[in-house]
Formats: C-alpha cells, sequence, structure tokens
C-alpha cells in the first residue's frame, strides 16, 4: 500500500473516530418551535447549534439533512431538511421506549 492511499484511509477514519466521541446534544422543545420552512441554514445552525449528524443527499440541488438524535431529556429524533440552504422540510419523531 502506497502512503497516499495509506493517508487517505487514515483521513477518511478519523472523523468517523472523532464522530463517535461526541454524545448526542439533541434539540430542545423550545429551539424546534422556532424552527421555519424558509430559514437559512445559518440561521438553523445558530439557533439549534451542530447537528449530531449531516448528510449531503444531493450535491446537485443543494439537498441537506441535519440530524439531531434523541437524548435522555429531549426523546425526540429531530431531522431538518435544506434545499439551497433554507430549510425545506422539519420532521420530529419520539424515540421508541
Amino acid at each position: 500500500m502506497t502512503i497516499r492511499k495509506l493517508l487517505l484511509v487514515l483521513s477518511l477514519l478519523v472523523p468517523a473516530v472523532h464522530a463517535a466521541e461526541e454524545p448526542p446534544r439533541g434539540m430542545a422543545f423550545e429551539v424546534y418551535i422556532r424552527l421555519e420552512h424558509g430559514m437559512t441554514e445559518g440561521e438553523l445552525l445558530l439557533r439549534a447549534g451542530k447537528p449530531d449528524h449531516r448528510v449531503t443527499d444531493n450535491v446537485r440541488e443543494g439537498l441537506k439533512s441535519f440530524y439531531y438524535y434523541p437524548t435522555a431529556a429531549n426523546p425526540h429524533l429531530t431531522t431538518v431538511t435544506l434545499r439551497s440552504g433554507r430549510i425545506v422540510n422539519i420532521d420530529r419523531s419520539r424515540k421508541n421506549p
């Protein structure tokens, strides 16, 4: 294995290990009710903070999904979908006991 390939593999593993160390932050109900369709990504991050998980669904259409995982204090999975930097969908579902 060349050094270049080894560095590539290691660079892919480091974010996964780092992300696994951080506990879920979740999203408080008070924050959730203040989110609105059309709000920018910056406004979302300012109000809700860094998501627990972020996925780029479609680069061409600019679709991203931000996930705020359930916590003991807030047992809901909140998913916020953005298109071209604006909120197009907000979904919140309760974690099963």
